[in-house]
């Protein structure tokens, strides 16, 4: 990004996707914000100029010298009033470009919120959703890291984009699915429950659209998608307060748990990271869960304040 982006955004030349990017890297580079705000404001200035310029040359009107430097002195007023309101750094909640709002689940909490276009979203635990307070341009896009359940309202004339921590994207119409992409997990996952989604991959922007009861998987360090076919009920059972696991890595498990519980683990063995657990636990305590591990795996358990320890029976 350069001077040029910013000349380019504020005299609006730049196309939807492009003029997102460059206000991101705004809201992450404060200089740069008031490079952008003084900018702006010559920028209005010169139009005010040019439209009192203007008028002074139509012939059916009598302009004196007076009129015509009281609109420049009105327009370089402005210049130092725009400068002194829009000089302040943009916050994480409101902007001069856009209004946009983050809603943060804590471990334990899931939250449902309601967009401006009608789009509802249920927010797993430890979960951090950015979002613009109305919708503007050619496509609706928001900014998950965590996990949420999406009913996306149709509008074939915006679609709608989530972008992920990582740098994938979902972009759908109008449908019904689920993301989960926290930070601390190997992979990415997309489970479509009703509609259709295309996922763009990270890095080599793979595509790969999903229908119904597909799960798209974004593994991390190896860079791949994968999809195949799943029940989509053990993937948002979550909302319910349920947890459903079919063949999953402990390690899912365990990181699942922690959001859930607010508990500690430790681990004795990689081993048990590795292990791959099938099993649903039903608004259960984390003592009932524990108990369940023992009962229904090789995996055993011991207690003591807020922490719990792994270990694999002999």
């Amino acid at each position: 990004m350069n001077k040029k982006d910013i000349i380019a955004l504020v005299e609006d030349r730049l196309p939807a996707e492009k003029k997102q990017e460059v206000i991101k890297w705004l809201l992450k580079n404060p200089k740069q914000q008031q490079r952008y705000h003084i900018l702006k404001a010559k920028h209005v200035a010169k139009l005010l100029r040019k439209s009192g310029d203007d008028k002074m040359q139509r012939p059916d009107r009598i302009q004196t010298g007076w009129y015509k430097y009281a609109g420049y002195a009105a327009a370089i007023a402005l210049v130092f009033s725009l400068a002194y309101v829009l000089m302040r750094p943009m916050g994480n909640v409101e902007t001069s470009v856009y209004a946009t709002a983050e809603t943060v689940t804590s471990i334990g909490e899931n939250r449902t919120i309601e967009l401006s276009d009608g789009t509802k979203i249920t927010l797993n635990a430890n979960t951090t959703l950015s979002y613009p307070k109305t919708f503007t341009g050619e496509s609706r896009e928001v900014s998950l890291k965590g996990e949420a359940f999406f009913d996306v309202a149709h509008n074939p004339e915006k679609p709608f984009v989530v972008s992920t921590d990582n740098g994938m994207k979902i972009k759908v119409l109008g449908t019904v699915f689920n993301v989960r992409s926290y930070p601390e997990d190997l992979n990415v996952e997309t489970t479509l429950v009703s509609g259709k989604v295309k996922v763009v991959g990270e890095r080599d922007k793979k595509t790969v659209v999903l229908n119904p009861s597909q799960r798209a998987t974004y593994v991390k360090n190896e860079d791949k998608l994968i999809v195949d076919n799943v029940q989509t009920e053990n993937f948002t059972a979550w909302r319910e307060g349920k947890l459903i696991y079919d063949e999953t890595p402990m390690r899912q498990v365990i990181g699942d748990l922690k959001r859930k519980y607010r508990i500690a683990f430790s681990v004795e063995s990689q081993e048990i990271m590795d292990y791959k657990y099938t099993g649903e636990f039903d608004n259960l305590s984390i003592e009932q869960i524990m108990d369940l591990f023992e009962v229904s795996s090789p995996i055993l358990y011991k207690m003591k304040d807020n922490q719990i320890t792994l270990y694999m029976e002999n």
